[in-house]
């Protein structure tokens, strides 16, 4: 459903549910109201024989119910219309509980003053003189609870963090340091949701005295790193090819970052191997810190695992006996390079004479991050296999600026084919994410494999199918988004300046433009 559809059926979802939520307080004020404007009347057909003290006791909670059904009906439609519809609509973000509760103690303390005024006859001097008198009582008996409000009234006008900022609280040791998303901001304390999923409550006066990092502001992504130590037989920039495919191959911007790119780093040299340090940032309110460690950690060891290399581990020299040799495999060595290029669908269903054909007119091509494999148009009688790296495909559309992406390719994979098969031009242009290497197979031996052999002709047409799709699927997404891009610039110009000024008064959840440098959380979760 589109954004345009959408947007009428909120608006009417949320009128209604306003309407809801308002009529239970507005039938009670019209209640006390119709009982007041009425109340001689009342009083003489229902109370005429009834004692002075129940007459006056029905007159007196008539007008008691008027003043408090009325500082329930205007709290009611303050939250809702105010804090829980015009805010959030202006801003797009939640409006926490401290602004809301402040607002309802004022409304009905002052519905208090009123009916001591009215209702009982009492001087407003003497009230403000006694009520001086038992705030001083009250707020010697609740000094931690005050001092927690007035906190929290500090913490909320300086806007440290908000809801949905994940914090690290400091405290006497490192591995003490507490970790957690903000939930809640209420008037006496804090909520936190650690990475372990378990609520903590701190009290406001406890949190203003404690150092605290928020690792989503001024930008509201931060830095992860891992550690990868790799055998000193692997020469270093294939090491990091391959690391930087597993952490490339998840950047789609909403979960891991494509701006700041990702990056791989020689981290230190030690006894185990060469340790390798993956630094990437997220955005933590579509992803938590623990699932991006999952996700990364496993697509990296797909990468490694692809590529026939496993993670170094720690070594020993025995000299009473020899343990067997533990050697990583090489794209040099013909015999290594047949190994690690048989885990590809296109060679491991193939007997060996199968596979010597193709790996002996196989060529090799080595190509550096944003070289450019094939272009769009360009003809081709050839079939690729990428046997370490990323790639990304894209299409330039007709009356479309720029390219549109339509898949990225892992090592291990195979394409090309459409031209191929079909002897059609390329239908999209291929270019290295990262530093390849891609292995070309002539038109000859795979079509002579295809000729003898059904089930690889059958996968050969599945995939140049799917290739097919994944264009017209990214052909259709592109149109979409440039229909929808005037609506969305026309959109944003009455309110402009409403919404900034709200934005600068409530705290952000939303992701802002990526920074050009932010803090690790050494998360324990």
């Amino acid at each position: 459903m589109s954004t345009a559809t959408s947007e009428p059926k909120k608006r009417l979802f949320f009128g209604s549910r306003s309407l809801g939520r308002m009529w239970f307080p507005l039938l009670v004020f019209v209640a006390f109201l119709t009982a007041l404007l009425s109340h001689e009347e009342l009083v003489t057909r229902f109370l005429g024989n009834a004692s002075l003290i129940a007459r006056n006791t029905f007159v007196y909670g008539v007008q008691i119910g008027m003043w408090v059904s009325g500082a329930f009906l205007v709290q009611r439609g303050i939250t809702t219309f105010f804090w829980d519809g015009l805010i959030p609509n202006l801003t797009g973000r939640r409006v926490p509980r401290l602004p809301k509760d402040i607002t309802g103690i004022l409304i009905f303390f002052f519905a208090g003053v009123g009916v001591l005024a009215t209702v009982f006859d009492r001087s407003v001097t003497g009230i403000w003189a006694t009520s001086g008198i038992m705030s001083v009582v009250i707020g010697f008996a609740l000094r931690n609870v005050i001092l927690d409000v007035f906190i929290g009234l500090a913490m909320h006008v300086e806007r440290a963090f908000s809801i949905g900022d994940w914090v690290m609280l400091h405290q006497n040791r490192v591995e003490t340091h507490i970790i957690g998303q903000v939930i809640e901001i209420n008037w006496r304390t804090t909520r936190l949701r650690t990475t372990s999923n378990n609520m903590v409550v701190i009290p406001n006066s406890r949190l203003g005295e404690t150092i605290l990092t928020n690792y989503m502001q001024p930008k509201p992504h931060f830095r992860i790193d891992l550690n990868f130590v790799i055998d000193y037989s692997i020469p270093p920039n294939r090491a990091i090819r391959i690391l930087m495919s597993g952490v490339r191959a998840l950047a789609d911007g909403e979960r891991i970052m494509e701006d700041p790119e990702p990056e791989v780093r020689l981290d230190e040299a030690t006894l185990d191997g060469q340790r390798y340090e993956v630094r990437f940032f997220i955005l933590p309110v579509n992803i938590s810190p623990n699932e991006s460690r999952h996700v990364v950690n496993k697509s990296i060891v797909e990468h490694l695992s692809r590529a026939g290399i496993t993670p170094s581990t720690s070594k020993e020299e025995v000299f009473l006996s020899r343990s067997a040799e533990r050697r990583q495999l090489n794209l040099e060595d013909s015999g290594d390079r047949r190994r690690i290029l048989n885990r590809s669908e296109l060679i491991r269903n193939l007997n060996e004479v199968e596979q010597s054909v193709l790996f002996s007119s196989m060529t090799r091509h080595d190509l550096e991050a944003g070289e450019v494999l094939y272009r769009q148009g360009a003809s081709g009688d050839s079939l690729y296999l990428l046997a370490e790296g990323l790639l990304s495909s894209f299409v330039s559309l007709s009356g479309l600026d720029g390219k549109t992406k339509v898949e990225q390719i892992e090592s291990g994979r195979h394409f090309g084919e459409d031209s191929l098969l079909t002897g059609k031009s390329r239908s999209s242009t291929l270019t290295a994410i990262t530093d390849c290497v891609v292995f070309e197979i002539p038109k000859e031996p795979v079509m002579e494999l295809a000729r003898r052999k059904g089930d690889f002709l059958g996968m050969l047409n599945r995939n140049v199918a799917l290739s097919e799709e994944r264009i017209h699927n990214s052909r259709a997404a592109a149109s979409k988004r440039k229909k929808a891009a005037p609506r969305k610039k026309k959109s944003a110009g009455v309110t402009k300046a409403i919404q900034t000024f709200f934005t600068d008064l409530f705290p952000t959840n939303e992701p802002e433009p990526p920074p050009t440098t932010n803090q690790t959380p050494q998360e324990t979760g």
